[in-house]
């Protein structure tokens, strides 16, 4: 066989491969366009076309991947009316045909979209908005599709978000969203508000928190309260994220807002400020924040431990002892401030250099019950050991391994 004979069974070879894929494409289209089929049916749809996908004849066509993108949607149709009726489906199955038909028509819309060129070659611009003009075949039908199904991909992100599929979750609240604030959605008058949003964007946080993508967490939270989202679980996990992310200044900055937006209903946005004033050794903030949320709720043991720990700085451990009392009065298990009065008798008793007189004898045996409460109820506290360890050893009591 001479070379040009073979060069031409090549070509043919090649058009009878293209014109087979077409007609594979042709087909599936045909196969989906009667009547409602079964979901099995539907399924061995997509297998075809997913060659379809996959061949350099027909993987650039936006039809293409409309019909595959299509057929995901009508599997999830088919099993969400089946399960209308009472049967049982498989709900991540379902998700994952809605989100995977989702990428298949962004990719359609990719490919559906062509430049309108003049005569010479080159694009035509558009002379009231001055963008080059495109043209497409199938978009208004993807679209549609998308949009149609808009609520349904907060449902099965709900779905992923049960089963702890937090990556899909994350994805259908992402397609949610965005669906719900695009312009087709506006079109067609199915847009949803911000506040709707901003909750969807709280939940999509939550899954990427509990993902460990903490950079999106604090993303979406973010978003979820520019929203207008604002509640006492957003602003901890927010926190939280940013703790895992060794984030100082924005966390303080969120405790802030979280603090003014919530006032004293949680300690530890207290907390975290009054830490952030000791460090930069802002004292007279750290005390008017104090003397507010104390006046505001005067049962709260933690911020009297915090005004302890600002009077011992400011002003010494005599100070600092009444509030510590406190403290411990208003609450006999908070382990911190078991600690901190423990630490100040111990400090108070070691102050003169005198560790064996009377005076500091009597500090160590009033210091060693909390001491010993504290270690008890934070056992793996090893500035707690190393207090308890010191006393044992002046005392001769006992040895911290006793305990």
């Amino acid at each position: 066989m001479n070379k040009s004979v073979l060069v031409a069974l090549l070509v043919l070879v090649s058009e009878f491969s293209a014109l087979a894929q077409h007609r594979l494409v042709t087909e599936v289209k045909k196969e989906i366009s009667g009547m409602v089929l079964t979901v099995d049916n539907y399924k061995n749809s997509l297998k075809k076309i997913t060659k379809a996908l996959e061949n350099e004849d027909t993987k650039d066509k936006a039809e293409t991947w409309w019909i595959a993108g299509k057929i995901q949607y009508a599997i999830y149709d088919k099993m969400m009316a089946n399960k209308a009726v009472g049967d049982k489906i498989n709900s991540t199955e379902a998700g994952l045909a809605l989100i995977d038909g989702y990428d298949k028509l962004q990719v359609a819309l990719i490919k559906d979209t062509t430049l309108i060129l003049d005569k010479k070659g080159n694009p035509v611009i558009d002379k009231k908005t001055g963008k080059t003009k495109v043209k497409t075949k199938y978009s208004k039908e993807v679209m549609n599709k998308i949009v149609d199904h808009l609520v349904d991909y907060s449902a099965v992100a709900g779905d992923f978000y049960l089963a702890g599929d937090w990556s899909n979750a994350y994805k259908a609240w992402d397609i949610y969203c965005n669906t719900a604030k695009c312009d087709w959605a506006k079109k067609k008058k199915v847009n949803e508000p911000d506040s709707v949003i901003g909750y969807n964007r709280f939940f999509q946080g939550l899954a990427a928190y509990q993902n460990k993508d903490y950079d999106k967490a604090v993303e979406q939270l973010a978003n979820a309260r520019n929203l207008g989202y604002r509640t006492k679980a957003l602003y901890d996990t927010w926190i939280d994220a940013l703790i895992k992310q060794q984030d100082t200044i924005y966390m303080v900055s969120v405790a802030h807002e979280a603090h003014d937006m919530l006032g004293a209903k949680d300690p530890r946005y207290v907390r975290i400020l009054i830490n952030h004033y000791l460090k930069a050794k802002s004292y007279d903030e750290a005390s008017t924040l104090l003397d507010e949320v104390i006046k505001s709720d005067s049962t709260v043991a933690e911020y009297f431990d915090l005004k302890g720990r600002l009077a011992e700085t400011q002003e010494g451990i005599d100070a600092a002892l009444p509030f510590y009392r406190r403290a411990v009065e208003l609450n006999p298990n908070f382990g911190i401030a078991l600690f901190d009065l423990g630490n100040a008798l111990y400090s108070k008793a070691i102050a003169n250099n005198e560790h064996r007189s009377k005076e500091a004898i009597n500090l160590y045996d009033e210091a060693l019950p909390y001491l010993e409460k504290a270690h008890k109820l934070m056992p793996h506290n090893e500035n707690v050991k190393k207090v308890l360890s010191r006393i044992y050893y002046v005392t001769g009591s006992k040895k911290i391994d006793d305990l």
